[in-house]
């Protein structure tokens, strides 16, 4: 697979690459993407939580409570 990167990241990249913390390209690349999956995932699965306790929340018309003053 070959990537094009914008200069921006490429010059990022070459820089992490000369601190010594990678050992090439790839493996910097292959952590950049496990980390931004797992935090897309974990995005994902927060916004699931919340749907779900929203789902609650309107079921148990506690809205309505909160949110129309005399009820």
């Amino acid at each position: 697979m070959d990537i094009t990167l914008p200069a921006d990241l490429s010059r990022q990249v070459e820089q992490e690459l000369a601190s010594g913390r990678y050992a090439n390209s790839d493996q910097l690349i292959a952590e950049a993407m496990r980390y931004f999956f797992d935090e897309r995932d974990r995005g994902q699965r927060r916004l699931d939580a919340l749907r779900r306790i929203g789902q609650a929340v309107d079921e148990a018309g506690l809205y309505e409570r909160v949110l129309v003053p005399g009820r």
